[in-house]
């Protein structure tokens, strides 16, 4: 792929997975509301990065093989962090594993644990807790997704569940924008 293609790629990536004006994400879940008041305490930055992450965290759990948008959180990342994605087929391996395994999940609620800011505050790095319920999946996508999990706590039809996402946040233009992330592999019955 040269690089204009990965780049009118990007621009359609972009384009297609704003949020439509109405209040809701561009993707298969409901109403964007960030779910809890910002604490008194929170700087507007911190108060920005939070809802950067609900909206993640919406985006990435609320989701519906039936009517799935494969980058409905594409919006919320930083063009390098997207064109890796591109890159690596990200849209085609989300569609094709919720597809497969009949995934339904549903986004329940987030705690965020940290948030440390760089020197120049231009870049920060959130640790949080997102919990989502499995709605509906296929037995065997529960085994493998169990294998991974803590052997004290398995991941059922129904129960709500805890992963812990560590994300770097920047500053693109002066909006804070998902540069990289990881999730535990680990996750928490609740």
């Amino acid at each position: 792929m040269n690089k204009l293609n990965i780049i009118q790629k990007v621009w359609e990536a972009i384009q297609e997975s704003l949020p439509v004006t109405d209040g809701t994400i561009n993707n298969n879940c409901g109403p964007v509301d960030s779910g809890a008041a910002p604490l008194m305490d929170d700087t507007v930055d911190e108060q920005v990065i939070k809802e950067l992450c609900r909206n993640f965290a919406k985006a990435l759990t609320d989701r519906d093989f039936e009517r799935l948008d494969g980058r409905a959180e594409y919006h919320l990342y930083t063009v390098d962090h997207l064109i890796e994605l591109i890159k690596n087929n990200d849209e085609q391996n989300t569609i094709k594993l919720f597809n497969e395994n009949k995934i339904k999940s549903k986004y329940e609620d987030c705690e965020f644990l940290s948030i440390t800011f760089s020197e120049d505050q231009e870049q920060a790095l959130v640790v949080y807790n997102v919990r989502t319920c499995m709605v509906s999946a296929d037995n065997k996508y529960f085994k493998e997704l169990n294998k991974k999990n803590d052997k004290k706590n398995t991941i059922s039809r129904g129960t709500p569940f805890s992963t812990t996402y560590t994300l770097l946040v920047k500053k693109d233009r002066e909006t804070w924008r998902i540069d990289k992330l990881e999730a535990s592999e680990k996750t928490i019955k609740v």
